[in-house]
């Protein structure tokens, strides 16, 4: 299964951040399948402050993987209830570590954290470009808040933060129990002790509204149960298990190939569309020689 730090060198423009964000949507099981993003969404979370701003390379507006993270990171809290102005709260003062921590699978670990070490070691601003960038954040904040709002509201996104990602790391760790839930179920039992080896738990509304029929028919599944001989035993509970943890290993290695597909498809949309630009390139040469000759 590919891991998405292995994207630390991904670039492209708009609309192919949009098309490979869905790719990694889909593979994070991020949203509805039926959510597509576009071009104008990504132009939407950079004015929202969400995205950080493209490099600029001519005339066109060039993002890489802090920005395919950030995306994810926000797809992601916008499922965990989040407003976009919160987001992009949030993200305004966190680093690429944090962000990582938000993408469903991922975490601050050692590639993280090799990630982010390259990244620094790619683009260090000098002393002036430091300055200046401390400089513009205290005026930003200094004529809008005084300290202890800023740390107030720091506090809570910490918080809010902090409880997202636990609840985030939930499927992951259930799927490395081998449960099929995607989520932890709480349950309300109630309790009936009928000896000191023998404890019946019930649902507490079924308890609550329970029927003589009801009752009748716990005793019989109970009597059942307790009589019948050829119930699973550990050995077959342990060939299950092992099948349902195969079976799970294989769902990721189609995932896997999938995203493969996905990414050899987006490339070969990339080189076609720099075929595309070439050859209307070598036509406008050759509409100029044509013109100067004559």
């Amino acid at each position: 299964m590919h891991k998405f730090t292995e994207e630390k060198n991904w670039e492209g423009n708009a609309e192919a951040l949009a098309k490979h964000a869905k790719s990694w949507m889909r593979l994070k099981g991020i949203g509805d399948l039926s959510f597509e993003p576009n071009e104008r969404l990504v132009r939407d979370y950079v004015a929202r402050g969400i995205l950080s701003k493209p490099e600029r390379k001519g005339k066109e507006a060039i993002f890489g993987f802090e920005q395919l993270a950030q995306f994810l990171a926000c797809r992601a809290m916008i499922e965990d209830g989040w407003p976009l102005v919160k987001i992009a709260e949030d993200f305004g003062v966190s680093s690429l570590s944090d962000v990582l921590n938000l993408v469903p699978g991922e975490d601050a670990g050692n590639n993280a954290l090799e990630l982010i070490a390259d990244f620094k070691a790619d683009s260090m601003p000098s002393a002036s470009e430091i300055t200046d960038s401390a400089i513009m954040y205290s005026n930003k904040y200094s004529t809008s808040y005084s300290a202890s709002e800023r740390s107030e509201g720091r506090s809570f996104l910490r918080r809010s933060r902090d409880s997202y990602e636990t609840r985030a790391d939930i499927k992951d760790v259930l799927r490395r129990l081998g449960s099929d839930f995607g989520n932890v179920i709480r349950e309300d039992f109630t309790a009936y002790q009928l000896a000191s080896w023998l404890v019946l738990l019930i649902d507490k509304d079924k308890a609550r509204d329970i029927t003589r029929q009801d009752a009748e028919d716990i005793g019989r599944g109970i009597t059942a149960a307790l009589l019948n001989r050829s119930s699973l035993t550990k050995a077959d509970r342990m060939t299950y298990t092992k099948q349902m943890k195969e079976l799970s290993s294989l769902d990721e290695q189609i995932r896997g190939k999938q995203y493969e597909l996905k990414r050899i498809e987006g490339t070969r949309e990339q080189l076609e569309t720099e075929v595309e630009q070439r050859r209307n390139l070598l036509a406008d040469l050759e509409e100029r020689l044509r013109k100067s000759k004559e």
